[in-house]
């Protein structure tokens, strides 16, 4: 007989009190209480409160039997923590039986917890360090107990059993929900149900939900936890996997509330790394299961509206775990367990040479200029989100790696790949969709007069036509350029890259190039980023064109200049000047060239483009790395005027620049930055990543944090008065953060700076994570 569809005990006010008085000797007042299926009563008797509960006539004495059992054991076990006490009647017995309508009724009597409901009281960081403790408590006391009613395997909320459910998906009524408890089920099936073997199991409360948690008059500490009518025996992960489902519904910050609620409970219970790896997984499959009850049970209660208006916080928590990299979870469980935060995603190698081997025969098939990063060399096999795991399994946070903008192995961009490779990849010389639909959507994010586009291949590819195209428009072939810049690797690139021609195997600067001091506002001759500043630095490239045109009698073709200078150390500008360099360039019959390959599609989190910033409108603007996530492509867009001066008979062509795949590919990156608001996640982001770094000032050796959105640096310096570069100490502050998990690099003339540059997936949680490796790493060079 099911106790969802049995009504439950109905005496009267006045009956409740008679039983109470013949069961236990109890005169005073009672109260009604809430209960889905039984019939629960406040007692206020002899300055004492207590809970009569006449149970469900359908409910089996049995398993009454059993709940009492585990609270008797919890009060033995543990009995500072907040349990309610049976109270036995008149004749000595645990469980009464009472006759209503000519049926029996259980009985039984249990001490009130005082306090509020967890659901009714402010939440704080002290409460969840609390919910956490209590939880700790609980399990620890229940590791011990053991009975048969525990063993319930046809008990619909067992967590154990959620694939049972997934025929339910199909009852949830809001498609998005819908599509996500659908992934949810194939995820599970996939990496979790393989891995369940490995979890230890007890009897386990299984319902901490924000009305079964009683909160203590202080706010902070847990009085207890109430309804033990779904405890089971399961995963012992399964009580802290439901109860964070509910603990965080309507919380701002997920992975800080997770962590603190993680942290106290490991601190009480010890979690297993197993536990940790999956509990953001259980987490997911309780909300889905939730709802899937929740869906299918509204059927057949069409008239119970709470049904389906109660799932909406499971609807929006289940949104906002979705959008959040698995592995940033999986390294937040970790460490807030008290592990190292390496995701235990294990692959097997399809090539068994050790890294020694490997180098080896790098090194004689491969061209020695090529490098390799880190002093302990990596082999990464795999990417997801923004993270890296090497061939042990072990996860790396990807602080650096620009080129897959939406995060390594996007499944969106992967599947437009796939789909258009499987149906044809040629050249442009043929008309197709893509590119026509690709170039239009592009185009629209850039202001006027921008409006042509050309595909090609690289970042280099689109520097060298950008080049191409002002020269031929102009009719010049000198450049002017910003120290330290690097614009690719053709050899007219070098020429105009100092980052190159300056160092070691260059040639120094060529005739028909002149290099503008780096607007450098914390290291250069001019400070600050007012518009003072960014006249004194635009004056120098108003000198670097005259002397120019003394030396060839013309001015240059262009000026050209990353958007925010990244090779020379995530250099912001200071305010108007690219706008002085540009009016001066412009001045002369030079064109402006805007280098996005680093900075562009949202990554500065206050506009799609970071020229915007500085308010000004290039001739010509370049793309790569980011365009297509690691696909190789590239665009350049300029002016129409532009374009018809480059037409001038010869011919223009790309062999794989605009194919089909690629401009899906690039289609499906633009879906992933609206679709996913990737702009604003890097302003969000970028500002609590900067609030982060700013704390490390209380290091001597930080001297600038500076940067916009997801592209900042972090100066490292000897003495802040002569800013002496700490090369060394930067070198050795990567490598304890290789070793710690945390991918990053140094740039700059004197590779002090500490770029970072990651994925867009990179969030709060990273963010912290980051910080916390900068901070010990810091710390040990004091």
């Amino acid at each position: 007989m099911s106790t969802f569809r049995t009504s439950p005990p109905a005496l009267t006010g006045d009956e409740i009190l008679a039983l109470a008085e013949h069961l236990y000797g109890l005169q005073g007042r009672q109260s009604p209480l809430v209960s889905e299926r039984d019939q629960n009563a406040l007692i206020d008797a002899d300055g004492a409160r207590y809970v009569l509960k006449i149970a469900n006539r359908a409910e089996r004495t049995e398993f009454l039997a059993f709940q009492n059992a585990a609270l008797t054991h919890v009060a033995t076990a543990a009995p500072g923590l907040g349990v309610p006490r049976l109270i036995a009647d008149r004749s000595g017995n645990a469980i009464a039986t009472h006759m209503a309508l000519g049926e029996p009724h259980a009985v039984r009597l249990l001490t009130y917890l005082e306090g509020k409901l967890f659901s009714e009281v402010p939440k704080t960081p002290a409460l969840f360090a609390g919910l956490g403790r209590y939880m700790g408590g609980l399990s620890k006391a229940l590791k011990s107990f053991g009975h048969a009613e525990a063993h319930r395997s046809d008990f619909l909320w067992n967590l154990d059993n959620v694939a049972a459910l997934k025929p339910y998906v199909a009852d949830i009524v809001d498609p998005a929900t819908r599509a996500r408890a659908a992934a949810a089920f194939a995820h599970y099936r996939q990496h979790v149900l393989p891995r369940l073997g490995e979890l230890r199991a007890a009897v386990i409360h299984n319902d901490l939900n924000d009305n079964n948690i009683v909160v203590a008059a202080d706010g902070e500490t847990i009085a207890g936890a109430i309804d033990y009518g779904d405890m089971v025996f399961a995963r012992q992960i399964n009580e802290l996997a439901t109860a964070l489902a509910y603990a965080l519904f309507d919380v701002a910050d997920v992975p800080a509330t997770a962590s603190t609620i993680i942290t106290a409970y490991a601190e009480v219970f010890p979690l297993e790394p197993a536990e940790a790896d999956l509990l953001f997984d259980l987490v997911t499959m309780r909300l889905v299961m939730s709802l899937c009850i929740s869906s299918h049970r509204a059927k057949d209660f069409p008239d119970n509206d709470y049904l389906l208006i109660s799932q909406a916080p499971a609807m929006e928590l289940l949104a906002k775990l979705e959008a959040m990299d698995r592995g940033a979870l999986v390294a937040l469980a970790r460490r807030a367990a008290g592990f190292s935060p390496y995701g235990d995603i294990v692959t097997t190698p399809e090539n068994p040479q050790s890294i020694e081997d490997m180098i080896a025969e790098r090194g004689r098939l491969l061209g020695p200029s090529l490098s390799l990063s880190y002093r302990k060399k990596l082999k990464i096999v795999k990417g997801r989100g923004a993270w890296l795991y090497d061939q042990t399994g072990r996860a790396f946070l990807d602080c650096v790696n620009n080129i897959s903008h939406v995060g390594h192995c996007h499944p969106h961009v992967v599947q437009a790949l796939s789909k258009q490779a499987a149906v044809l990849n040629t050249n442009t010389r043929y008309l197709n969709d893509n590119i026509q639909r690709y170039a239009e959507r592009l185009l629209a994010t850039f202001p006027d007069p921008l409006s042509v586009v050309y595909f090609v291949c690289s970042g280099s590819e689109a520097n060298e036509l950008a080049l191409r195209l002002a020269r031929t428009a102009t009719g010049r072939r000198g450049t002017v350029v910003v120290d330290w810049a690097y614009h690719g690797n053709t050899s007219s690139l070098i020429e105009i890259s100092p980052y190159k021609f300056n160092r070691k195997g260059g040639k120094g600067r060529p005739d028909h190039v002149r290099i503008a001091a780096l607007p450098d506002p914390y290291r250069g001759p001019y400070k600050g980023y007012g518009p003072e500043t960014g006249k004194l630095y635009a004056a120098g490239v108003e000198a670097c064109i005259a002397d120019l045109k003394a030396a060839s009698g013309e001015g240059p073709a262009a000026f050209i200049a990353e958007s925010i200078a990244g090779v020379a150390g995530q250099v912001v500008y200071p305010e108007g000047y690219l706008k002085g360099a540009y009016a001066a360039t412009r001045a002369t019959g030079g064109l402006c060239i805007a280098d996005e390959v680093q900075t562009g599609f949202g990554r500065v989190g206050t506009h799609m483009w970071a020229f915007e910033q500085q308010g000004v409108v290039p001739d010509i603007v370049t793309l790569g790395k980011p365009i297509g996530n690691g696909h190789p492509m590239a665009a350049v867009v300029t002016t129409r005027a532009i374009a018809d001066a480059f037409a001038n008979g010869m011919e223009y062509f790309n062999s794989f620049g605009g194919n089909p795949v690629s401009c899906a590919v690039g289609m499906a990156v633009m879906d992933v930055i609206e679709r996913e608001g990737l702009q604003a996640h890097a302003l969000e982001t970028g500002r609590h990543l900067l609030a982060g770094l700013e704390g490390l000032r209380k290091h001597p050796l930080v001297g600038d944090v500076r940067g916009t959105g997801l592209f900042v640096g972090i100066e490292l310096v000897e003495d802040h008065e002569t800013l002496t570069p700490a090369t060394a100490a930067a070198d050795r502050v990567v490598q304890f953060a290789r070793e710690a998990g945390v991918l990053l690099s140094t740039d700059g003339p004197f590779e002090n700076i500490i770029k970072i540059k990651p994925p867009m997936a990179f969030g709060k949680a990273e963010a912290d994570l980051l910080v916390a490796t900068l901070d010990a790493a810091l710390q040990a060079e004091s």
